[in-house]
């Protein structure tokens, strides 16, 4: 038995399929590919699949991992071939490799965030604006949390959480290029950050479109 990473893209159509749905989807496709799987032991025997970092619906993404164990001497193209068969539009086997890294090391996602305004006008000056604040000290929004076992709504300062960001603007569209925190302790979605700067600035976006270029561990490597 050997750990198997597959790197995959979810793009088009796909950006709406949630993550539990995606996990179903993977579950039948490995089925469906008569992939050697290792199956976990216990009264309900299963697949072993793990994903690191789940990502938001509605965004798309060129670096989704999922974590397979296989049993015999299926080579790893092999496995990408077979897989990319069974596969929906919109998802795709990108490479398939040995674990290089444990989910729990991510720790900051790249991001594009393409945002589309009404006129140029708006976009021009949501650019100027949002360039300001995050360059501040401070970039209030409320996030959900928990208080002992109440679900309560907190405030957090989202500057802490953005470590690189470039922003510009062309005519009524603004490019954002940006590092955020991501892992099991820390988290921003760029959806959160543009809504944020939104309502500071009193503008609104008419389409957004997030893609998740790369995820990144806490020694700046590119998680593998």
């Amino acid at each position: 038995m050997r750990s198997v990473r597959l790197n995959f893209s979810k793009t088009g159509r796909a950006i709406y399929i949630s993550h539990l749905d995606v996990n179903r989807m993977m579950t039948r496709a490995v089925r469906r590919a008569q992939l050697p799987m290792w199956y976990t032991e216990g009264f309900n025997p299963h697949p072993y699949i793990a994903f690191a970092l789940p990502l938001s619906l509605g965004q798309s993404s060129d670096c989704e991992y999922m974590d397979i164990r296989i049993e015999g001497d299926m080579t790893d193209e092999e496995i990408r071939q077979r897989l990319n068969a069974t596969l929906p539009e919109g998802i795709s086997i990108l490479s398939v490799g040995a674990p290089v890294h444990d989910a729990k090391d991510i720790s900051a996602a790249q991001y594009f965030v393409k945002i589309i305004f009404e006129t140029d006008a708006e976009a021009s000056l949501f650019c100027e604006k949002a360039d300001e604040l995050m360059k501040g000290a401070e970039l209030i929004a409320e996030k959900p949390g928990k208080k002992g076992h109440r679900k309560i709504m907190k405030q957090v300062n989202l500057i802490d959480f953005i470590f690189e960001r470039k922003i510009t603007c062309t005519g009524n569209v603004v490019n954002l290029q940006c590092s955020l925190a991501a892992g099991n302790t820390n988290n921003l979605n760029p959806t959160l950050l543009v809504e944020t700067i939104e309502n500071c600035v009193g503008i609104h976006h008419k389409q957004l479109y997030v893609v998740r270029k790369k995820l990144i561990t806490k020694n700046n490597e590119i998680f593998r």
